[in-house]
């Protein structure tokens, strides 16, 4: 059955006229999450937390501790700056040593030229 625009049960479809232009959103900015080396944590310890927090798959997840251990930091994911931030946190929070350290992380914008040295 259907009804009027508005009431129960219409189930027209709506279209918009031809000189209606939707609207065009821009893309949120790009940050990047860097986990840092400190020699105190494993490599388990690190690409478990890689694997948990951020769905890496075990083969990207090493690749990615490699990385920091050879070049003392590296990029582990690019999000929007509330996912970025919310990795970062997990990452430090929940990547503790055996030393009870945290597990060292920045959040830089993705536009930002990085070269894997310093935090």
């Amino acid at each position: 059955m259907r009804g009027v625009r508005g009431e129960p049960g219409n189930m027209a479809p709506v279209t918009l006229a031809d000189d209606t232009v939707a609207p065009v959103s821009k893309p949120l900015p790009l940050y990047n999450v860097i986990a840092h080396n400190c020699d105190c944590h494993t490599f388990d310890d690190v690409i478990f937390g890689f694997i948990r927090i951020l769905g890496m798959c075990a083969r990207d997840a090493t690749v990615k501790a490699d990385e920091i251990d050879h070049y003392s930091s590296a990029v582990v994911a690019q999000a929007h700056q509330e996912l970025a931030e919310h990795y970062a946190a997990r990452l430090r929070d929940e990547i503790i040593s055996r030393a009870n350290t945290r597990l060292r992380t920045s959040v830089q914008p993705a536009s930002r030229s990085y070269d894997g040295v310093g935090g």
